[in-house]
């Protein structure tokens, strides 16, 4: 239950503080001395859109406040503990700030909310009607919500979304496969192609680094023989060799050695020079047996380095990102022969997914008829309550049938005839309405006038509040088009409606206003050169007055005083 509002600064609102109470609170008021300001500021709190234009003139912010009572509102609190809100004393206030500059920011209990967050809380709290809201009903893609609603699918909807969004995502897969594959095949000449020519010439890794440093050996060869016969010479061959002369001075350090100990480990150091040297002496040796001119091994390895450097330049640049263009390209091959396979297994996923959203749908589908079954008659007892006395209301359910083509792209294939499935089931739903007798019913939104469909709209959420037991109701205005006995039977419904919920309306009715559990009364004045709308809660005698003034206008009599007594006893006794 709201139990208290408070405003400042909001549009022609200075400063008010309101408390509701249970019951049919109804606001009155002038055209234009801020009626709907009032739950226009309400709204804001519900997660509407800000705009710096709601900021009154010459203030920095605008500000709004609510405090709810929630008790007995478990799925509320449920949503605050997910939300990781506190709650004490099963108070919740809802702070909503707007500055100058059009940015704002949201309270719930102290903790900072979203727009979005708040418009999450709203759905617990509210049923918030304003006047546009009417019109709703001339919208027959609107139909399904309400019906949907006063059917209590939520968990139907669920489902069946659920399993649409699993058939969706594999045809997407599916969808992506196939294009995949279709890319494949134009490409695959051309990647059998490269497959081919790296192949054929099959490179191996660090080939190039490898006939680099050969080329290198061959194309010097006659220097590296000719300098290492050299080098044996003189290491070896040749008189006074190095060879010799180490040979000499080992003999005279072996001399010293066995006179002077001093000298043994130079003897060790010069055995292991001789033994080095015989190892070079050694490698020399067989150096030159091994290099020799090859002009045929030289002219190959030139080619081979001409064809490599050949493919680097075409899928390199070196020769590591040629072998890996190799196994990429034979990957590509591979997933094409694939492809096939892969898209046969999730054409089978899609088939089970298909029957698991058909399944789901056909559910909602009839419990969607189910509800529109029990709807209609109720929709016309409530017409009638309402004074539309020989109505007839019909809740018409179609499906639109897919060609049989279309039959992979749906999910939703019923009796084996594929039809047109939205994220709501594959049910059009359309309300249908005669108000006079001998006429067959006409789709809603052509027949119906303006007073009707606000009758319509609140037999609807009538039903729909019993349904539900929201614990807030909000109408701005749900009486518009009607007048007379008409707006005492509107009024009297909204007062029993209110037995069970919180009502606020805006009227501009003496008989609907007369059926006020509580009365409020909005005006506007002149403070200090500045136009201010106030709200006011009006005592009995006030309340009397305000009905006497919405039946004569600005000048009270007597008469209209004890018109509007007659009326709200009346009223009172036709809500008991």
């Amino acid at each position: 239950m709201l139990r208290q509002l408070y405003i400042r600064d909001y549009a022609l609102i200075d400063e008010v503080t309101i408390a509701f109470e249970p019951g049919l609170n109804i606001i009155t008021g002038e055209t234009g001395a801020g009626k709907s300001i009032v739950l226009g500021a309400f709204g804001l709190l519900m997660g509407e859109r800000a705009s710096a234009d709601v900021v009154r003139t010459g203030s920095a912010k605008a500000v709004v406040e609510a405090e709810f009572g929630i008790e007995g509102n478990p799925r509320l609190k449920k949503f605050l503990e997910k939300k990781e809100i506190e709650v004490d004393q099963n108070i919740l206030i809802v702070r909503r700030e707007v500055l100058q500059r059009g940015t704002g920011r949201g309270f719930i209990n102290d903790t900072p909310a979203t727009a979005q967050l708040l418009k999450e809380l709203a759905t617990f709290l509210v049923d918030l009607h304003g006047q546009h809201e009417h019109q709703s009903l001339l919208r027959s893609e609107d139909h399904i919500f309400l019906l949907d609603d006063y059917g209590g699918l939520s968990s139907q909807v669920i489902d069946y979304h659920a399993a649409r969004n699993a058939f969706m995502l594999i045809s997407n897969e599916i969808e992506g496969l196939k294009k995949r594959q279709s890319r494949l095949k134009e490409e695959r000449d051309l990647f059998e192609f490269q497959l081919n020519e790296i192949q054929t010439l099959a490179p191996r890794p660090n080939e190039d680094d490898e006939i680099d440093q050969e080329l290198k050996i061959l194309e010097n060869a006659e220097e590296l023989q000719s300098t290492a016969n050299e080098l044996h010479e003189t290491l070896y061959s040749n008189e006074g060799s190095a060879h010799e002369q180490l040979g000499i001075a080992r003999e005279q350090m072996q001399a010293l050695s066995k006179i002077d100990g001093a000298f043994v480990g130079q003897l060790q150091e010069l055995n292991a020079a001789a033994n080095s040297l015989a190892e070079v002496i050694k490698f020399l040796s067989d150096y030159q047996d091994r290099v020799e001119l090859d002009p045929e091994r030289l002219q190959k390895l030139r080619q081979r380095a001409i064809e490599l450097s050949k493919m680097k330049r075409k899928y390199g640049p070196t020769l590591d990102a040629v072998l890996f263009r190799e196994r990429e390209l034979s990957a590509k091959l591979e997933e094409s022969e694939n492809l096939t396979e892969l898209i046969a297994d999730k054409q089978v996923e899609q088939k089970s997914a298909q029957c698991e959203a058909s399944a789901a749908a056909e559910v909602l589908s009839n419990a969607r008829r189910a509800a529109g079954n029990k709807l209609a008659p109720l929709v016309v007892r409530a017409l009638k309550e309402l004074g539309i006395e020989k109505s007839q209301f019909e809740v018409r359910i179609d499906r639109r049938e897919l060609s049989a083509i279309q039959i992979a792209e749906t999910p939703v294939v019923l009796n084996g005839v594929p039809y047109a499935a939205g994220s709501r089931g594959v049910d059009e739903v359309e309300y249908y309405l005669s108000t006079n007798v001998g006429e067959s019913p006409k789709p809603l939104a052509k027949v119906a006038s303006g007073g009707e469909i606000s009758r319509v709209m609140l037999a609807l959420k009538t039903l729909l509040a019993k349904n539900d037991r929201l614990p807030l109701m909000v109408f701005d205005e749900i009486d518009v088009g009607v007048s007379g006995r008409i707006a005492q039977k509107v009024g009297r419904t909204m007062k029993l409606l209110a037995k069970e919920h919180q009502i606020i309306a805006i009227s501009h009715l003496s008989q609907i206003a007369a059926f006020a559990d509580v009365h409020y009364l909005v005006e506007k004045r002149v403070v200090k050169n500045t136009t201010v709308s106030q709200l006011r809660k009006l005592t009995d005698d006030q309340h009397i007055d305000e009905v006497a003034r919405l039946i004569s206008g600005e000048d009270v009599s007597e008469a209209s005083v004890q018109a509007a007594r007659s009326l709200i006893k009346e009223s009172s006794l036709l809500a008991a």
